[in-house]
């Protein structure tokens, strides 16, 4: 398949979805990740990778921090004369120029429907519509190539079952690869074996005419309302993506994904040499150890000064950490500064966090304690 023909759309807005404190500025999609990254990076590295180049992103609110990060696209080789990166945010277009627009977002629908010129505008023959929280390193211009030689309407990447959780959509699927039954979190007596990765695969003019047929009949769930409607009328087939993926939905998702990157064969699976995974570079001088730093098991950024004791746990970068403090399990942002004795445990701080001199935090991996930007505790 011409990847050339095939328009990408990632949904860079927060749905449904529990990160607490994290996402009281940002939306899932720009959360930074892994020491370096932002979730967002995952996709749209995919996208490029698979040979996608224009790629329109859906936003809806809190998307500064989206944006600055994204700039002019050129660190993922988007920055081009024909296609790059369309940044859309609500109300993108006219209600003349887009009819279907009838206020603010409340959903992915009306997303889709208030950016329904840009689709209309493009030449594409098929879009990829992917959501913007998934860590994983999907192929998807191999998912394209099974929709297309299928002959399926629509084509969702689906795992394994991983977690129970409200908001993650599960899928009963044949031995055919075919899906059958499309749920909303799973009150299925835990029949249904897979779980929608959201990323989907699908005719461009067919999602317009399922973006209409939505709108007249005020549905707003992507996946309770349209993928079911079409689910009656319409074949849906099932990629099932076997390696590392997690879509992060909450708080403990988002820690534990960063947890697993500490793991070498996890990583592995994730940053592969064949499809890298790009990220906006910020250059730094080099992490700093002092004489009685103890660092283990740690993904440390540029430009830390580490003087005391981290143990599997996760620094961005200009992280300080002082004389007698003490780091476990833990995710420190951006610019964190842990004074002297202070000791965390199981503890995830936003960009420009002060843990003063002598305090004790401690959370579960159940329940991490998140603790706000730019606090000072």
């Amino acid at each position: 398949m011409n990847m050339k023909n095939v328009l990408g759309i990632i949904i860079a807005f927060d749905t449904d979805n529990d990160l607490r404190e994290i996402t009281e500025h940002r939306t899932v999609a720009a959360v930074p990740f892994g020491g370096r990254y932002r979730i967002v990076d995952f996709m749209l590295s995919n996208m490029v990778n698979s040979g996608i180049f224009r790629v329109g992103m859906l936003m809806k609110d809190k998307y500064q921090s989206l944006i600055d990060h994204i700039g002019n696209a050129k660190d993922w080789d988007l920055s081009r004369k024909n296609g790059g990166v369309t940044m859309l945010p609500p109300y993108s277009y006219s209600k003349k120029a887009s009819p279907l627009v009838t206020g603010e977002y409340r959903g992915k629908i009306d997303a889709l429907a208030g950016a329904i010129d840009f689709l209309q505008k493009n030449r594409a023959d098929h879009v990829v519509i992917a959501d913007g929280d998934v860590v994983a390193n999907i192929p998807i211009d191999d998912v394209v190539d099974q929709h297309i030689a299928s002959g399926n309407d629509i084509t969702m990447v689906v795992a394994k079952k991983s977690k129970d959780s409200p908001f993650t959509t599960y899928c009963e699927m044949n031995r055919r690869r075919e899906i059958v039954d499309i749920r909303v979190g799973d009150s299925n007596d835990s029949k249904c074996k897979h779980e929608a990765l959201g990323v989907y695969v699908m005719g461009r003019q067919f999602l317009i005419r399922l973006i209409a047929d939505c709108v007249t009949h005020n549905c707003i769930h992507f996946e309770r309302e349209l993928l079911t409607r079409a689910l009656t009328d319409s074949k849906i087939g099932g990629y099932l993506f076997g390696e590392y993926a997690v879509k992060i939905e909450d708080a403990k998702d988002y820690f534990q994904a960063n947890m697993d990157m500490l793991d070498k064969e996890t990583r592995d699976e994730v940053f592969l040499r064949t499809r890298p995974i790009y990220t906006r570079i910020c250059d730094e001088s080099p992490a700093y150890y002092g004489d009685k730093a103890d660092v283990c098991d740690s993904l440390v950024a540029d430009g830390c000064h580490i003087e005391g004791k981290v143990v599997n746990s996760i620094l961005f970068r200009d992280v300080l950490v002082e004389k007698d403090a003490e780091i476990r399990d833990s995710i420190i942002m951006e610019n964190g500064r842990i004074l002297s004795g202070a000791s965390l445990a199981h503890i995830v701080t936003d960009r420009g966090v002060t843990i003063r001199e002598g305090r004790t935090m401690m959370g579960h991996e159940n329940y991490p304690v998140v603790i706000a930007k730019s606090s000072v505790v």
